[in-house]
């Protein structure tokens, strides 16, 4: 166990660095950030007293070096923007993705889990059908599309729902349920085919023979058996709720960090860019950490210092 956390530790710090180094580096093809500071009709010494104050004028190397050796001392930057620390306007954003991400997952595995094992136990059920339709559009309506429909149906129409923001305890409702509908289904088809998986080996045919009933052999044996892909795909759907946030909390005008990711692209604000990208692979390398641990403790034949 502890070669197996030394390994994906140093991959994990690796595969940060590089995703940084690339950030880094792609982030200052697109155009200077300067020229979107400066009033209309700046001279250029105004321009460049802007763009050496704020060190554009060094080599880009030499920044890349300066921006490392801050992150070692824990120090994200400050906002070319807003002249503010970086740190300071994550804090402030962070909660608002957390509740709506969170939100989402419980909706995803609340509802798409448990709809899955049912797909699988009444595969010839009206209702079971109906799921898989639910699946397939779940699946292939793009995130912002399926956002415009929610608004137009429950908050224009019904006006049972906040459109944007997050005022009220409500307005999570929507963008939670947008966000989690292509993690929902998901679920959904994973467990689907998990169970139908497990129903089908000697061991649950055993114990239909002995008297237990399809619900019973599902709960006590297929259930447990079912549940490693459905832990491998938990980490990277939550990942996507993440990233899938970007598109949502624009749709929604939800104050998280996915909102702050558009603006800041905009603005070519590269500090806060930079500090949302670290972020987000942090988060993505701890899940799938997470999820590798929980492998042994699902299914004790997995031994961890195998894995490679």
């Amino acid at each position: 166990m502890s070669r197996f956390l030394v390994r994906r530790l140093l991959q994990a710090v690796v595969s940060i660095l590089g995703v940084m180094a690339l950030i880094f580096f792609l982030q200052r093809l697109s155009g200077d950030p300067v020229l979107l500071l400066v009033s209309e009709g700046a001279s250029q010494q105004a321009i460049d007293a802007l763009r050496s104050n704020l060190g554009f004028d060094r080599p880009m190397l030499v920044q890349f070096a300066d921006y490392m050796t801050d992150l070692a001392r824990l120090d994200l930057g400050q906002s070319v923007v807003q002249q503010v620390p970086v740190a300071e306007i994550i804090k402030s954003r962070l909660p608002y993705t957390i509740w709506l991400a969170g939100v989402a997952l419980l909706l995803a595995l609340g509802i798409g889990a448990p709809l899955g094992v049912f797909m699988a136990m009444r595969r010839n059920h009206p209702l079971s059908k109906l799921g898989m339709g639910f699946v397939l559009a779940g699946q292939s309506l793009p995130t912002f599309w399926s956002g415009v429909i929610l608004i137009l149906l429950f908050a224009v129409t019904l006006g049972w729902l906040p459109t944007s923001g997050a005022r009220a305890a409500e307005s999570v409702i929507l963008p939670a349920f947008c966000l989690s509908l292509l993690s929902m289904a998901t679920f959904a088809r994973v467990t689907r085919t998990a169970v139908l998986d497990e129903l089908s080996k000697p061991y649950i045919r055993a114990a239909r023979a002995k008297g237990l009933s399809l619900g019973q052999a599902v709960r006590r044996h297929a259930l447990r058996n079912s549940a490693i892909p459905v832990i491998s795909i938990a980490a990277l759907e939550i990942a996507n709720l993440l990233s899938g946030a970007v598109i949502v909390e624009t749709v929604f005008a939800w104050p998280g960090l996915g909102q702050l990711t558009i603006q800041s692209i905009a603005a070519r604000d590269f500090p806060i860019v930079q500090a949302i990208v670290l972020l987000g692979a942090f988060v993505s390398i701890l899940l799938n950490l997470a999820a590798d641990l929980l492998y042994s403790a699902v299914d004790p034949r997995i031994r961890l210092e195998g894995r490679t």
